[in-house]
């Protein structure tokens, strides 16, 4: 399977311009592109930008991007700025579906084909989803097998674990969740001693500086994503809380926690994520639609665990 690698995107943080390739004087070039993002502080965020721009300069379409800040009012004022650009289509990522539904409705009243990522909208046309408790669940569960796959481990009385999450958007928790219930079904001497919220920037640096303070034994932790946990590689990394006691696991098939992964370090395990490779389809799709052509616009895309065992299926030619 074939990654795409990790460029980091350049952004325009809230003020957004319009970027067209002039070497692509496709078909798309009238059609122009708003597209919302909660964060793009994140690994998988940067890069899902940068994934929504690179194919849209090679169909000559035109795009803005904005960086919310997981703020709901910076998002209605984002569509309604992308409103008044004239855009064809709104992709937005969706952290409070509520807070936008008006201004959404008022995007698909102005002829706006609405799709959007990691969540539902009434009134959008179409979304790009996964389910939120499978995808935690998958990391909870290769927690729980690679404890169980270590006799010393699943003798353990007590296993000490940790968990970072991001309750500011709901179906985040769903995620978190997810991972709860995959420990406590399947490892059941896992004890979560420390929940706290680490997804984006250096949260998760902070967090696990802060788990292993209060909690100097433990072994595990699960993070909602890959941007958390690698900030608690860092850090157990860097004071020797390491070994073949201790594992990391996240979830996004960030590159770098795939090479960690490879490397046999103490960051066991990623979930994989087929959004990256259903960006550019998505967008073609919002495009049709735009021009009242009848699509699906619902899309469901699969995610897969990835550990030691078939991390070479996912690194870089």
């Amino acid at each position: 399977m074939k990654k795409v690698g990790l460029v980091v995107a350049l952004l325009l943080v809230m003020t957004a311009v319009w970027g067209i390739n002039p070497a692509c004087a496709a078909d798309e070039s009238s059609v122009r592109i708003g597209v919302s993002m909660g964060t793009t502080q994140n690994l998988f965020f940067s890069k899902m930008a940068q994934i929504i721009q690179e194919h849209c300069r090679e169909i000559g379409a035109q795009v803005m991007i904005s960086d919310e800040g997981f703020d709901v009012n910076n998002q209605i004022s984002s569509f309604e700025n992308f409103i008044s650009a004239g855009c064809n289509v709104i992709i937005a990522v969706v952290f409070n579906s509520e807070g936008i539904k008006d201004v959404v409705k008022k995007a698909v009243d102005n002829g706006i084909f609405v799709m959007t990522y990691d969540g539902f909208v009434e009134g959008a046309q179409g979304s790009l989803n996964l389910d939120n408790y499978v995808y935690g669940y998958q990391t909870g569960t290769m927690a729980a097998d690679w404890i169980n796959s270590n006799p010393e481990l699943k003798a353990q009385e007590v296993i000490e674990a940790g968990i970072f999450d991001y309750p500011d958007i709901p179906t985040i928790i769903d995620r978190a969740r997810g991972i709860q219930e995959a420990l406590a079904e399947k490892a059941p001497n896992v004890r979560i001693v420390a929940q706290q919220k680490a997804g984006i920037g250096d949260e998760g640096n902070i967090q696990g500086e802060n788990f292993l303070a209060a909690h100097p034994n433990i072994q595990i932790i699960c993070g909602i994503n890959d941007t958390g946990a690698l900030g608690a590689y860092e850090v157990f990394n860097a004071v020797g809380h390491v070994g073949d006691h201790i594992g990391l696991f996240g979830a996004d098939g960030d590159p770098r926690a795939l090479e960690l992964i490879a490397q046999g370090t103490i960051y066991r395990g990623t979930v994989f994520t087929g959004a990256y490779d259903v960006f550019p389809s998505a967008i073609d799709i919002a495009i049709a639609g735009s021009r009242g052509e009848e699509v699906d616009g619902n899309i469901i895309y699969n995610t897969i665990p990835v550990t030691v065992d078939n991390v070479s299926q996912f690194l870089e030619d």
